[in-house]
């Protein structure tokens, strides 16, 4: 099972790094006018010991003993990444309740870990960080 999800893991990471990255607000988040979150910036925001790293952590967190499903199960975790480097309006969107809440758990876990901001012209700047995982499960 281990093995399912650090494959999936890295899939879904794969999938996610080779988007390309639009400048829109997502309607997830409601910031106030004054704010600004970005989903393209000079700099991407970089976790300590870099994607992998993060990988590795998530990998740790995350309890898929905990989730309840036959068959595919997807979700994706939206959160902003603060000028501060702090992950911040964590939002978790899925079908599957048990891995929504599996994923805000290890992802609350992880947001003590503080980042490098992302920086747009010389500064850094709120991002908005999308972590999509798709797990297949058989009972």
């Amino acid at each position: 099972m281990r093995k399912t999800l650090i494959i999936t893991l890295f899939l879904s990471f794969g999938i996610y790094f080779s988007q390309n990255h639009t400048s829109a607000i997502n309607k997830t988040f409601e910031l106030e006018k004054k704010d600004s979150l970005y989903q393209d910036a000079d700099e991407l925001p970089v976790y300590p010991g870099g994607i992998n790293a993060f990988r590795k952590n998530f990998t740790k967190t995350f309890n898929s003993s905990k989730i309840n499903a036959n068959g595919l199960a997807k979700s994706e975790a939206r959160f902003v990444i603060s000028e501060e480097g702090i992950i911040t309006d964590i939002v978790i969107i899925g079908e599957n309740k048990s891995m929504n809440k599996e994923m805000e758990r290890s992802m609350k876990s992880m947001s003590k870990t503080k980042w490098k901001p992302a920086i747009l012209n010389g500064k850094p700047v709120k991002y908005l960080f999308r972590l999509p995982i798709a797990m297949n499960f058989h009972n």
